[in-house]
């Protein structure tokens, strides 16, 4: 305040204080005894008008020494003698209390009559009064042990010790010193005798003015090792340090005396002794620091006063400094604590103080190297310290034992493994509004979900035994218990979401092959950011995986956007496309010269308005019935033919008196005559009706189906999906297979049933059925199938169904098998058993499905009543069958939910938070369960004790993403939205400030953090990745992003944009990534495709490199050593003899490294050149190994399939 206060205000505190001292102004009965002082003795440095801190004094050191609730007061009223600045602060004594000439010690007369360790209430300067603040009560402060009892001290679980390091717990510490009948520990160690209750060594009764020494005896502060008695004194004592600085002197004397004559006195002298020492060094520094000098400020200038100029100190300066803080320090103990911070007989006590006042995680700041962001290349990777990273708020740091040579050149090489696309579960019966589902020539269910176009096959030996519903079965192989089939290959060609899809109905020759009907699909997909939509017609017999299926790919502008449908002419000739911008302008190409044939405007309005496409299937079969075909959609049907001048021409059709709704689906009839060439038309409406057109006009409807749920359709509006599903089938003869030429027309609907229509004479009547009707059961109670595309197998006679839950199957009138299950909703999370690596569970909103990935279907599922967000296994068997894991399950609304995995009973409910929760994990020994929330706290719960909530994390700022446990449990970390990582002690639920940089996690799931700073692309905010899994191995880390892409980094992975394996299929958002069990296989799960999909992951088999390369040295570069710089061959130049012109043979190669094979981008040595060659072989060699060195480090393929 000194520093602060003008000339001016000075004067004016001054003279105020003068008047009250004087009495001026203030009637005498309102005074209080004494001599009234502002700050120290009426100077200007004090602290004016604070409350109490207790900060003034040690509270260990309470009780002792002379003065008491009474001791001797004063100058009293008529004044005494001026304190001296040096003096510790005065305030009047309590009323009653005698006064007193100044005693021996005390030059300023009577004591405060406060507890040492509670700092004095200091008076407003400008008041002289009497107050409310003085009639008070006082309250004894709790007592604890002096600082020279630390035998007996009780420390915490973990000491602190210099460095941030923490000792084990100190077990065996007595607890004989507390008291039973107070209240705190106030234990007083040393050879006090009689005098320690105020006989003439000083004491604590009123009155009593003997003069003792720092403990109330003049021998000085206690030792940790005295085996004296032990006294308790609750009295207040004298503080100040003018009053002891005589008898601290002395004691501190006969301190130093007895320490030289006991030596090490079977002194302590193990880390947990030293740590300590050093907290009794820091407590004693906090009670002697004031609101000028901090505890440094304090240290330092002690230490300054036996400084020589050296700027260290020895052992016995150490010892003396330790007893003027009244803490006793041997020697020997002395000499222990000097190796501790790494010196020997003499200690900088700059860097002491430093290293003992500063906090461990602001050592590691201010001492470590900085860098900002990931490493840019292997040699940046040489770098130990702490990181910047702009993706995430809090500092990263290098392990202790980061080794760049090793991990650093394993991130910047690809992964050894890869993934290979193994099964897709579900199939896009969520926004497709056209038939999307086809047999195949070979009886092969062909689909799109996502990016990806599947090609399914069935089962083809009998079916095995149903699985096993224990918990513990395993697959019997990798394709299931059955016979073979159920698998699928894959369409890759697609860079973003399929839209649509259509089988060739006719054989057509394709550069001179000829390919059977039906077994040439076309697919299209969206627009993307690289280029506009396109259309890819492939041969569906064959994968990417096994082949080149592409047949040709025709290209559109970006703002056709994508396209909604597609169809085949019945000769193969012909695709008509119907595109997504805002004309809805339909294409007609011939494909296999990618040559348009015709375009016109479809239909107005924001897409999708135009919802499929149907060419009439007669056209050529019949002479008389031009080819023609259907568009359909929202309030709206349309023919297509070729008018007068040869340019395909739209009709509209009219629906009369009948409402026009939304059309769904549409099919041509048989024409009515052999030979005529009028063949009418049937669509599927919204509300469930068949409307019959006859030419361009409805001519009557037929009630078919019941309209349905309402559903959010593909262009935002709520709708009935009505009739979506039809197909007109040609039925065979069941024992010759020829067409026995009955016609059926089979349509399906949203209420879950499938009827046949017998349609041979070319109409539709109502009533009149081919067979009865087929219903479809549901997996889930509350929710029917509602059917979104249809195809039949004649020579089986199956009907094949896509439902609007994802699921594909296949029903006949006897039974109903489902071939591929889905989710019916987002897929928000997924998690792997501990122990059965083909045990998978995932939740989409109100869903939780538990999955046999061996035998590549769904288990059983069940509804859990929430919207499901967060996924987790038990660690460990939590029931008394030994074998029963427990799941639990987060809701968006902050519900968590425990079910029994072997049969999804429900065991306990509860609800702590209000905003969700985003992530769950069992610790490694199951005992707790951890809950991120995005209420930004973290719950942790006692399993043991039926999941009570033991603790809450708060400290993040915004919603927490993702939690992982350490090894051991006793830690866990977590990453925030806004990009902060956290560490948290798991039993007392406190951040950790100290970095966790050598902590070991049991997983690794978050998206900050060293180990993964490189996972993100150029240019990413650090919001693009949306999850995380290292490998149970931890040598790879996966990563799924909102590019729909999967990517397999080698772990570590500290490079910027290190190399990874980038593997397409999802739409946008993919939401989860995991490994299994053993590390063999991976499940992503998609957001908005609602799709899962299952990798295998397999090892690569390590590259022949040849011959190996050497590597580039620093050295003479002619003979006469006058040339130096990097070379593959160095000339031997002796010392002394450079530019001598001595001449020198190369040097030999380096060695190989160890292993025999280097790594993938690095240069190892084996080409050898021969000893003597002059400077032009040389050359030649070195020319040589560029051209080697360029084909080494091709980067080869990144990311294929």
């Amino acid at each position: 305040m000194s520093g602060t206060m003008g000339d001016s205000t000075r004067a004016r505190i001054a003279g105020a204080i003068r008047s009250a001292n004087a009495g001026g102004g203030i009637a005498s009965g309102d005074r209080a005894h004494g001599t009234y002082l502002g700050g120290y003795a009426g100077g200007m440095g004090g602290t004016w008008s604070k409350a109490p801190t207790n900060r003034g004094v040690d509270p260990m050191r309470a009780g002792e020494g002379a003065g008491g609730a009474g001791a001797g007061a004063g100058a009293g009223a008529a004044g005494g003698p001026g304190r001296p600045t040096s003096a510790s602060r005065m305030r009047p004594p309590a009323s009653g209390a005698a006064g007193g000439a100044p005693q021996p010690g005390n030059p300023s007369g009577g004591m405060t009559g406060q507890s040492q360790g509670q700092r004095e209430r200091i008076r407003p300067a400008s008041q002289g009064a009497k107050n409310a603040w003085d009639e008070l009560p006082r309250k004894e402060l709790p007592k604890a042990p002096p600082h020279g009892v630390t035998t007996k001290q009780i420390k915490p679980v973990s000491a602190t010790l210099a460095g941030g390091k923490t000792t084990k717990p100190l077990t065996g510490i007595g607890m004989d010193f507390k008291s039973p009948g107070l209240g705190q520990m106030e234990a007083v160690g040393g050879a006090l005798g009689s005098a320690a209750r105020g006989g003439p060594g000083g004491g604590g009764r009123i009155g009593s003015g003997g003069v003792g020494g720092l403990f109330g005896d003049p021998a000085g502060p206690p030792g940790r090792n005295s085996r004296q008695g032990v006294s308790y004194n609750t009295g207040p004592v004298p503080i100040g340090r003018a009053a002891f600085a005589e008898r601290e002197m002395g004691a501190a004397e006969q301190q130093m005396t007895d320490l030289r004559m006991s030596g090490t006195g079977g002194a302590d002298l193990s880390d947990a002794s030293m740590a300590m020492l050093e907290d009794q060094i820091r407590d004693a520094l906090r009670a002697r620091r004031t609101v000028y000098e901090d505890s440094k400020s304090v240290l330092l200038k002690m230490f300054k006063s036996v400084d020589d100029g050296s700027g260290d100190v020895s052992w016995e300066e150490f010892c003396s400094i330790s007893s003027q803080l009244g803490v006793e320090c041997s020697v020997a103990e002395a000499q222990r604590l000097f190796e501790r911070f790494g010196f020997k007989d003499r200690l900088p006590y700059t860097r002491f103080a430093n290293i003992l006042l500063t906090q461990p995680s602001r050592q590691l700041a201010e001492e470590m190297a900085i860098r900002h962001g990931p490493f840019k290349d292997v040699m940046a990777a040489n770098f130990h310290g702490k990181i910047k990273d702009k993706r995430c708020r809090k500092p990263l740091y290098t392990p202790t034992n980061w080794d760049p040579q090793v991990d650093g050149a394993r991130s910047a090489e690809l992964p050894n493994k890869r993934l290979v696309l193994n099964f897709v579960y579900g199939y896009n019966g969520k926004d497709a509004t056209s038939q999307n589902l086809f047999y195949n020539a070979a009886g092969q269910v062909v689909y799109f979900t996502a990016g990806l176009a599947v090609v399914y096959t069935r089962r083809s030996g009998p079916p095995g035994p149903p699985a096993t519903e224990g918990a513990d079965a395993e697959p019997s192989s990798a394709t299931g218990s059955d016979g073979g089939g159920h698998s699928q290959h894959f369409f890759l060609g697609h860079t973003d979401d399929v839209k649509a899809l259509a089988l060739c109905p006719a054989e057509v020759d394709v550069n001179g092959k000829k390919y059977p009907p039906r077994t040439i699909a076309a697919t299209a997909q969206v627009s993307s950011h690289e280029e506009g939509p396109y259309i890819c017609v492939w041969d569906s017999r064959v994968g990417s995986q096994q082949g080149e299926p592409q047949l040709a790919r025709l290209s559109f502008r970006k703002e056709d956007r994508g396209f909604s449908a597609l169809g085949f002419s019945p000769d193969g000739v012909y695709l008509a496309a119907v595109a997504n911008d805002n004309s809805h302008t339909v294409y007609v190409y011939d494909w296999r010269r990618n040559r348009q044939d015709g375009a016109a405007k479809g239909q107005m309005g924001d897409p999708p308005q135009v919802y499929g496409i149907e060419w009439n299937p007669y056209a050529g079969r019949h002479a008389a019935v031009p080819a023609a075909f259907l568009t359909f959609g929202k309030k709206h049907i349309k023919m297509w033919a070729r008018g007068d001048t040869g340019q395909w021409a739209a009709k509209q059709l009219t629906t009369g008196r009948l409402d026009m709704q939304n059309v769904h689906s549409a099919a041509w009839l048989p024409p009515r005559q052999e030979g005529g060439s009028e063949c009418m038309v049937v669509a599927g409406m919204a509300d469930g009706q068949l409307y019959l057109f006859k030419g361009t006009a409805a001519v009557k409807a037929i009630q078919a189906h019941a309209k349905g749920p309402q559903a959010i359709q593909p262009d935002g509006h709520v709708a009935y999906t009505g009739l979506r599903g039809m197909r007109l089938v040609e039925m065979r003869d069941p024992t010759t297979g020829a067409p026995s030429g009955k016609r059926v027309l089979l349509t399906g609907g949203a209420d879950s049933t499938i009827l046949r229509w017998d349609v041979s004479d070319g109409s539709v009547a109502e009533g009149r059925f081919a067979g009865p009707p087929l219903s479809l059961r549901s997996t889930l109670p509350d929710r029917g199938h509602c059917i979104r595309s249809i195809d039949y197998d004649p020579a089986r006679g199956v009907v094949l169904v896509g439902t609007n839950q994802c699921d594909i199957l296949e029903v006949t009138e006897s039974q109903q098998t489902v071939l591929v299950y889905g989710h019916c909703d987002d897929v928000w999370a997924v998690a792997f058993h501990p122990s059965l690596s083909h045990r998978a569970a995932t939740v989409s909103e109100k869903v939780l499905t538990l999955w046999d990935l061996g035998a590549r279907t769904m288990d059983r599922c069940s509804m859990v009543g929430f919207a499901a967000r967060a996924v987790a296994f038990s660690t460990k068997p939590l029931e008394a069958d030994g074998v029963t894991h427990h799941l639990a399950v987060g809701g968006a609304k902050g519900d968590l939910m425990v079910f029994l995995d072997s049969n999804l009973q429900p065991v306990h409910k509860t609800k702590d938070s209000r905003e969700g929760i985003t992530d769950l994990k069992y610790s490694p020994d199951c005992r707790l369960l951890a809950a991120a929330t995005a209420d930004t706290w973290i719950d942790i719960y006692s399993v043991s004790k039926g999941y009570t909530r033991l603790q809450r994390c708060s400290g993040h700022s915004s919603t927490v993403r993702g939690i992982d446990w350490s090894t051991d449990g006793s830690v866990l970390q977590s990453d925030s939205a806004d990009l902060e990582l956290l560490v948290w002690n798991a039993r007392t639920g406190k951040q950790i400030p100290i970095p966790s940089r050598d902590v070991q996690f049991a997983t690794y799931t978050l998206r900050l953090g060293f180990p993964v700073m490189g996972i993100w692309p150029d240019g990413s905010d650090g919001t693009d990745v949306n999850a995380v899994a290292r490998s149970r191995g931890g040598d790879v880390v996966a990563t799924c992003d909102d590019d729909g892409l999967v990517k397999l980094f080698n772990c570590p992975c500290v490079l910027d944009d290190a190399p990874h394996r980038a593997y397409r299929g999802h739409s946008s958002h993919v939401l989860g990534v995991r490994f299994n069990s053993d590390d063999t296989m991976l499940v992503s799960v998609g957001g908005y495709d609602w799709a899962m999909f299952q990798f295998n992951v397999v090892e690569l088999v390590p590259v022949d490199h040849g011959p190996y390369l050497p590597q580039k040295v620093w050295g003479a570069l002619d003979p006469e050593g006058r040339s130096f710089g990097w070379t593959y061959t160095p000339h031997n130049v002796q010392p002394g003899t450079a530019g001598g012109g001595g001449g020198g043979a190369p040097l030999p190669p380096l060695p190989a490294p160890p292993g025999g094979v280097p790594p993938t981008h690095t240069m190892a040595p084996a080409l050898q050149v021969g000893v003597g060659e002059g400077s032009g072989a040389g050359s030649r060699a070195e020319a040589e190994i560029h051209e080697q060195v360029e084909e080494e480090i091709d980067p080869g393929d990144n990311g294929s399939f």
